[in-house]
């Protein structure tokens, strides 16, 4: 289990980076952008629909590194949340391909981060299967 554990760690500064970085820089440059007040609107709703997913992910991996939930529905979940990350890891590293080079070093730092909570999320039920 110190894979899950592992990827609940990176989950949480995942969290705390979204969640610091985006209330201090993210945000308001988009509440300041010349956007109409709907757009900004869908764009803070966003923000904190992810802050959400990541919040209640880091919640969900703490609880099956801690085993407080049966195998039987960790396994399926962590498969879950591990795709779930590793589309979001792909579509991120596309996104820093396609960036300046200034951003592109960050997003793909990100992207790796994110491939390998997902890498860790998926191992995790599959030792739990080997043993």
């Amino acid at each position: 289990m110190i894979s899950l554990a592992i990827a609940t760690i990176l989950s949480a500064g995942v969290c705390i980076y979204h969640l610091v970085e985006g209330k201090q820089k993210r945000l308001p440059k988009l509440m300041n952008a010349p956007l109409s007040e709907p757009d900004k609107q869908w764009f803070s709703a966003l923000f904190y629909c992810q802050s959400v997913f990541y919040l209640s992910t880091t919640a969900v991996f703490l609880v099956c590194a801690l085993k407080l939930l049966p195998e039987m529905y960790g396994y399926s979940l962590l498969l879950f949340l591990g795709l779930n990350y590793g589309m979001y890891a792909i579509w991120l590293f596309y996104v820093a391909l396609l960036s300046p080079p200034q951003a592109s070093l960050r997003l793909r730092l990100q992207s790796l981060v994110f491939l390998l909570i997902a890498l860790l999320a998926v191992l995790s039920p599959l030792q739990l299967q080997a043993l």
